[in-house]
């Protein structure tokens, strides 16, 4: 897939403890809005619970330090 855009992360929230994570899976906007995503399954990087999600859970956010 393609490279991520820059400063940017492809992003989940967490269903059990409500924090963000970054998804384990990163492409940039263009391969993002051309693939389907349905019952992935993601772990949380702060609680380490596993979760599934769909296309619409997903969002982009600007890494951390970036202005």
């Amino acid at each position: 897939m393609g490279a991520k855009d820059a400063g940017e992360t492809l992003t989940l929230v967490c269903p059990h403890c409500g924090k963000s994570f970054p998804s384990a899976v990163q492409m940039d906007r263009a391969a993002f809005a051309a693939i389907r995503i349905k019952n992935m399954r993601e772990r949380c990087s702060a609680c380490l619970c596993a979760s599934r999600f769909d296309k619409g859970d997903y969002f982009f956010a600007l890494d951390e330090g970036q202005t």
